[in-house]
């Protein structure tokens, strides 16, 4: 993870300079909002993620995105066995800070493209994690929630589809993306639904 984390770091440095310089086209700015829904993969829990980015135009095909989004899980993936009358009290949160190079894959003259990014992402959140002591005695649970503060910085990869609407300048955007650090990945999955709105010069 550690290896990936330098080679995008390089490759940012290195390759958006050359990159901005080479293109005619005059940058453009895009802002987009949207949500969706996140699987936490490692405790197993699924929840919901709200999401803002700012997008710059490097070239045709190349742009920087900032990007920072908010996830809060809902509930469990799996059954978990806790003793009769305690509910489970699992949850994960987080806010990840991440900007990334994008890269259109494919564009189309009806308006679509589609776009792979990556870059490293910082996840500040933590987790709370009911683990149960003694399962034979249900008259006496044992039982201790752990919990777990982040502040690490991972990797965010991102496959995007996006399409133009009736509007010129706003356009239609869905995505699966997934993040990992501390060598686990994908540790948190996210499939998003955005409204894109273009704004500055083409």
């Amino acid at each position: 993870m550690k290896t990936n984390l330098r080679f995008l770091l390089l490759f940012f440095l290195g390759f958006a300079p050359i990159v901005s310089s080479a293109q005619t086209e005059k940058p453009k700015f895009q802002y987009s909002i949207g949500g969706g829904v996140s699987v936490d993969r490692s405790n197993k829990l699924w929840g919901l993620n709200m999401t803002n980015e700012v997008n710059y135009r490097l070239g045709k095909r190349t742009s920087l995105n900032a990007g920072i989004s908010f996830y809060q899980s809902l509930g469990n993936l799996e059954n978990k066995e806790v003793f009769p009358g305690q509910k489970s009290m699992d949850q994960s949160s987080g806010i990840f800070i991440t900007p990334m190079l994008k890269y259109d894959i494919l564009q189309r003259d009806s308006g679509f493209k589609l776009a792979f990014a990556a870059g490293p992402s910082l996840q500040l959140g933590g987790q709370s994690i009911l683990f149960d002591y003694d399962y034979t005695d249900p008259e006496n649970p044992d039982s201790f929630i752990l919990h777990n503060k982040y502040q690490r910085i991972g990797l965010m990869m991102e496959l995007e589809a996006e399409w133009k609407t009736k509007n010129p300048n706003i356009r239609n955007a869905a995505s699966i993306s997934a993040y990992g650090a501390d060598n686990d990945f994908p540790l948190f999955i996210n499939v998003n639904y955005k409204l894109r709105f273009n704004f500055g010069k083409k």
